[in-house]
């Protein structure tokens, strides 16, 4: 949520700074903060609604609700992995969209390699 805010005031600021009339500007801001506020509510809410995940061998996701329910989900375009970061896009059988960050936790972690074999094969489809 921290760097999501950043990049609300950061493109703010670009905007305000572009060589067009005060009006345009104001209005590209506000656009700007309006699609930024609509995607970080968005985030919010699937966080509060998913628990855990768990990321099958052959890229099935299980999302284990907050109800404790758990429901199949399916990647998302857009989905990144690195050595060091996850950014999964996902979607619930409900239709609902979650986006979470990930960070491994020590380099010799077996479970981020294996996440990081699971996208070289899924990715490419995505």
């Amino acid at each position: 949520m921290g760097t999501g805010i950043v990049a609300v005031i950061g493109g703010i600021v670009a905007v305000v700074g572009l060589p067009f009339a005060l009006g345009w500007r104001a209005l590209g801001a506000g656009l700007w903060a309006l699609a930024c506020c609509y995607e970080l509510r968005v985030i919010t809410r699937a966080h509060r609604n998913c628990q855990s995940l768990r990321i099958e061998q052959d890229g099935n996701i299980l999302v284990t609700m907050a109800d404790g329910c758990c429901m199949p989900a399916t990647l998302s375009a857009g989905s990144v992995v690195l050595g060091s970061f996850a950014w999964l896009r996902f979607t619930a059988e409900n239709g609902r969209r979650h986006v979470e960050l990930f960070r491994r936790e020590n380099p010799g972690n077996k479970d981020w390699r294996r996440l990081q074999v699971i996208w070289r094969h899924l990715g490419a489809g995505h």
